[in-house]
């Protein structure tokens, strides 16, 4: 197999709104670091495909689909089975919307521009033969980090999946996947930046070596409130290289995986569902009053994302409404990959890697025209927590779409 890659930088030309925040109120004032995004175009023997990770939030349907027109029209024709486009899901970068919507202001100009550069350099590498390379997978288990961000007793996904682009005994390249929010700053932070994701890449290209593509998993309800002190950035860098310093120490010894040939399968699992949007009236004055009396920073954010959350849900108004849950699955001789474009919980995950009955599973989340939202299992809706204020998803709902996604491995 071939490998032709490149990593970019994506910093806006000029100050604009950053995501993941819908407490922020206006554009960033500074770089702090820049953000990247890295592109591989891989050719095996039945197939030719497209992998993006970028230092952003998320993608949503508008962007992807202007990315696959202006592609198009430079002749490379690029579908669900040969495109994943994903987010690190960082929340101090800046925002890539094409229009409003509940959660964010409009970057267009940002959005525009950062298509044109994925174009620019897809269509290059796309014109390049790449680089005769051998597959080869390791993982690392992480401690004492991240872990359930509700329940830190609770079962967590903490493996992180390496999977290296070898030229003889040299990484070239490699995807790297975990399953973690990428948060440690917050909402008060107007200071643009890759956080822990991008700050750990360095370390890890450093001390491992090639081009790391840095990937999200099943993150839903993942994350390392309960393992730090602050939201600054001291806190985002010493996480950063303690992750990267776990990987390097603790992975596995790198073995060979056969890529040659892909098949892929579109999925989507369908369900209707009952709105009531008058359950959300009393809950929106509830957070708001107890808003009033709280200065702690992570109670604040929950009850402000609830707030966003519950309003959201009631402008879908009342009655029916049938929910379309699509996921794409990657299988190869030795690996399957699993690309949800969605935040879905640990432990729902944990059940989709489990069932594969190929050597290795990875779930990359945060993928394509990621409008899933949050999909955690049933014990979570038992807590107040952030997760279950903002998904419109009834409990249960979640398990049903990752059975899905198993009866179709």
């Amino acid at each position: 197999m071939r490998i032709a890659f490149r990593k970019i930088v994506i910093t806006p030309q000029k100050p604009c709104m950053q995501a993941g925040y819908v407490q922020r109120t206006h554009e960033y004032t500074e770089v702090h670091d820049d953000i990247y995004s890295t592109v591989f175009v891989i050719t095996n023997s039945n197939s030719r495909f497209v992998w993006i990770g970028a230092d952003v939030v998320c993608f949503n349907k508008q962007f992807v689909a202007m990315l696959k027109q202006q592609l198009n029209e430079k002749g490379i024709s690029l579908d669900d089975s040969s495109l994943v486009i994903g987010a690190t899901h960082d929340h101090s970068s800046a925002s890539t919307n094409l229009v409003d919507d509940d959660y964010g202001k409009a970057n267009r100009e940002y959005a525009e521009y950062l298509c044109g550069l994925y174009v620019d350099t897809i269509t290059e590498l796309w014109n390049q033969e790449g680089e005769e390379v051998t597959a080869r997978y390791c993982s690392a288990v992480i401690d004492g980090l991240y872990s359930n961000r509700n329940d830190a007793n609770k079962l967590s996904d903490k493996v992180v999946h390496l999977l290296g682009f070898f030229r003889e005994d040299r990484p070239l390249a490699v995807f790297c996947n975990l399953a973690c929010h990428n948060t440690a700053l917050g909402p008060d932070n107007y200071r643009l930046s890759s956080e822990i994701f991008g700050m750990a890449r360095i370390h890890l290209e450093e001390r491992i070596g090639g081009t790391f593509m840095m990937t999200n998993s099943n993150a839903g309800d993942m994350g390392n409130r309960q393992y730090r002190t602050g939201q600054q950035f001291k806190d985002a860098e010493l996480m950063a290289w303690n992750l990267a310093d776990q990987i390097v120490r603790k992975h596995t010894p790198w073995t060979d995986v056969c890529m040659e040939h892909v098949s892929h399968k579109h999925i989507e699992f369908h369900k209707t569902i009952m709105l009531d949007s008058s359950i959300y009236i009393p809950k929106i004055a509830d957070f708001e009053e107890r808003l009033k009396h709280t200065d702690d920073l992570t109670e604040r954010k929950v009850l402000l994302s609830g707030i966003a959350g519950f309003r959201v849900k009631m402008k879908y108004g009342d009655g029916p409404k049938e929910l379309v849950m699509p996921a794409d699955i990657f299988t190869f001789e030795d690996l399957q990959i699993v690309a949800v474009p969605g935040e879905l919980g640990s432990v729902l995950g944990l059940g989709i890697k489990a069932a594969s009955k190929k050597p290795h599973c990875i779930l990359w989340g945060y993928v394509g025209a990621c409008d899933l939202g949050y999909m955690v299992d049933e014990e979570a809706y038992r807590l107040e927590c952030q997760e279950t204020n903002t998904t419109i998803y009834p409990c249960g709902t979640p398990e049903e779409y990752r059975d899905f996604i198993i009866s179709n491995l």
